[in-house]
């Protein structure tokens, strides 16, 4: 069912009478997401013209900085190159998260892998590693022969991983099983039958199959910290991180197409990500979030207005 928050939202009546097209684009493993917020909006104003891209984060932010498209939904935050395009066609961005993404990495149960330091984890899959045998890693590993499994260089969860553990996004041995995200259970399943496999994937397509195996804590230094739903929502898990909406400041004010597209998606954000695989905010952040956009963009004071004016 759609909804509409009350912190500092216009009324659904309000809402409706915005017209416009309004194009999205940014990462495969957002689109699901972003087709729903697609849908709700179209259920609310009628629109039948709004689209949804999946061109990547880079082409993205690209085609937003030069006013091509009117929301980039990235896994990543701007680069100070895309900034500075940004800035020289005049486009103020605005950025707001919209919802969470981890890798998450699990084990065979016969693995006696609970916990594996940031550094091991590095070793072990960087690219270039001779990594061969876990006991290679210290900490009083298994020597067993290493047998890895993945998803595909192309997925979210690999840059994630990648940009995390590795140090820089795509950096990776490729030789591991790797599986598209939408074959998390063929994942889950193949660590279950091999006795010494470990692994890394997509937490929301994994999550209802993560009792069949062991998941592995990381520590980044701070300790071992497992991953849980709130240490994905926190980011204390090192391989999770935030996804967001970036969009022109100056097009997502009140009564715009633009705006009230972010509005549906920030007031739908939990049910749209629990549904379509992504980690959904906290009740807190989304309150956060929204109030800072409706703030930042004058919405929440002609909000006001609008009430008064109707009282």
């Amino acid at each position: 069912m759609l909804t509409l928050g009350a912190c500092g939202a216009d009324s659904s009546a309000n809402l409706q009478r915005v017209t416009g097209r309004v194009i999205v684009d940014g990462s495969q493993s957002m689109k699901p997401f972003n087709e729903k917020a697609v849908k709700a909006f179209h259920e609310l104003t009628g629109d039948s013209m709004t689209s949804v891209l999946a061109s990547g984060d880079s082409a993205a932010l690209q085609r937003l900085c030069s006013g091509k498209v009117d929301i980039a939904a990235v896994t990543r935050p701007i680069s100070s190159s895309e900034r500075s395009a940004c800035a020289k066609n005049g486009v103020d961005y605005q950025r707001l998260m919209v919802a969470h993404q981890a890798a998450v990495v699990v084990a065979n149960r016969s693995l006696d892998a609970t916990c594996l330091k940031s550094s091991q984890l590095d070793s072990l899959w960087k690219s270039g590693s001779k990594v061969d045998n876990y006991g290679q890693l210290g900490s009083g590993l298994s020597p067993a022969p290493v047998s890895l499994f993945g998803p595909t260089a192309s997925s979210a969860a690999f840059e994630l991983f990648t940009s995390t553990i590795t140090g820089a996004a795509g950096d990776s041995r490729s030789d591991y099983k790797s599986f598209e995200a939408a074959q998390g259970p063929a994942f889950i399943s193949d660590v279950v039958a091999e006795k010494d496999a470990l692994g890394y994937f997509d937490y929301a397509w994994v999550r209802d199959q993560l009792a069949q195996v062991s998941t592995v804590a990381v520590d980044d230094g701070s300790g071992c910290v497992a991953p849980t739903l709130a240490t994905i929502q926190d980011h204390s898990y090192q391989p999770s991180g935030p996804l967001y909406y970036y969009f022109d400041r100056a097009t997502s004010g009140p009564a715009t197409a633009v705006g009230t597209f972010v509005e549906v998606t920030m007031s739908n954000a939990a049910a749209f990500a629990s549904n379509y695989w992504l980690v959904p905010l906290t009740a807190s952040q989304i309150i956060d979030e929204r109030v800072r956009w409706l703030r930042e963009t004058d919405r929440l004071r002609a909000t006001e207005r609008y009430k008064q004016n109707k009282g």
